[in-house]
C-alpha cells in the first residue's frame, strides 16, 4: 500500500485517482496518528496491506518533515517521496536530509506518478 500526504487537494485527488486507474491501494495520512495506524496495518479498524510508500507534500511543512522522520524510524526500508516547489529547496534539502529517498519538485513529480505508484506498488524500492 502507498500512503501519500498532501495539504493540496489536488494532488491527494491525482494520487488517488492514479492509483485506482492503476489498481494500486492508496490511503492518505495527515497526521502522526495517521500515520501510526497505517504502519501498523489498521485502518478504520480493519486489516489493509503493509505500507510499501510515503509520498508526501513539502507543502505541508514541518508535519510532512516530521511524517518523514516517523516512517523511517519505524522501518528504513518503506521508500519515500518527497516533492515541493522548486522554489523551495530549502525544504527540498531539508527532505533529503531527513531521510526521503526521491525528492523531486512538484512539475517532475505530476510527470512520473504513474510511474512511481507502480513501482512502489509491490514494495519499498531502495
Amino acid at each position: 500500500m502507498i500512503i501519500y500526504c498532501c495539504q493540496d487537494l489536488i494532488f491527494a485527488t491525482k494520487i488517488r485517482s492514479t492509483a485506482e486507474v492503476l489498481g494500486v491501494n492508496s490511503r492518505p495520512v495527515r497526521n502522526p496518528k495517521m500515520l501510526r495506524q497505517r504502519l501498523d496495518c489498521v485502518d478504520d479498524g480493519k486489516e489493509n496491506d503493509p505500507v510499501n510508500a510515503l509520498m508526501v507534500d513539502l507543502d505541508t511543512g514541518e508535519d510532512g518533515l516530521i511524517l518523514i522522520d516517523l516512517v523511517k524510524a519505524e522501518n528504513a526500508n518503506i521508500s519515500v517521496v518527497a516533492f515541493g516547489s522548486h522554489v523551495k529547496s530549502d525544504m527540498l534539502q531539508n527532505a533529503r536530509d531527513r531521510g526521503a529517498d526521491f525528492v523531486m519538485p512538484r512539475s517532475a513529480f505530476t510527470a512520473s506518478l504513474p510511474q512511481l505508484l507502480e513501482r512502489f506498488s509491490s514494495g519499498p524500492v531502495a
